[in-house]
């Protein structure tokens, strides 16, 4: 059904029911983010620099660009944290030998021990959603991301 088909009536029921999924997106958001707070703070480390980690120990080295993206924010952000992971001396800069316009983020050896030394969150948030079917999981990742692609269509239009 496009837009131009739906009903005044519908169109208020479909903004209810979008700012219901919303508040519980943001609920669960921030039980999450106190959760992994909780398992961070520990090593004194920041959800942000977590994040990031989380990123580099994926893979050792990554782009700047890469993780703004994959931790939803600003590169000059990722400049700030990067700063303050470096002074900790878990991770260092590098020129990409590939590009030199850009700058890798690699991991030091104290930031890989720092992924055995850290509770790994998947294993928790696992605990958390034992309850589901991995069925059910995939579902609602699909139903997510089709979500979060409708905002992005809707942030380039103009009204």
């Amino acid at each position: 059904m496009s837009d131009h088909n739906i009903k005044c009536e519908d169109r208020n029921s479909i903004v209810i029911n979008f700012s219901e999924i919303y508040k519980l997106i943001n609920r669960i958001n921030k039980k999450f983010e106190k959760l992994q707070r909780r398992i961070i703070q520990k090593e004194n480390l920041t959800t942000a620099q977590y994040s990031i980690l989380q990123q580099l120990w994926k893979n050792d080295s990554v782009q700047f660009k890469t993780l703004a993206d994959a931790c939803c924010c600003s590169q000059s952000t990722i400049t700030g944290i990067v700063d303050t992971m470096e002074k900790k001396d878990i991770v260092v800069r590098k020129m990409n030998p590939e590009d030199r316009r850009s700058v890798l983020v690699i991991l030091t050896d104290k930031g890989k021990k720092l992924e055995k030394e850290t509770p790994n969150i998947n294993t928790i948030l696992d605990d958390c959603c034992s309850g589901f079917e991995p069925n059910d999981i995939e579902d609602l990742t699909k139903l997510l991301k089709k979500l979060d692609s409708s905002f992005k269509v809707t942030e380039s239009d103009s009204c």
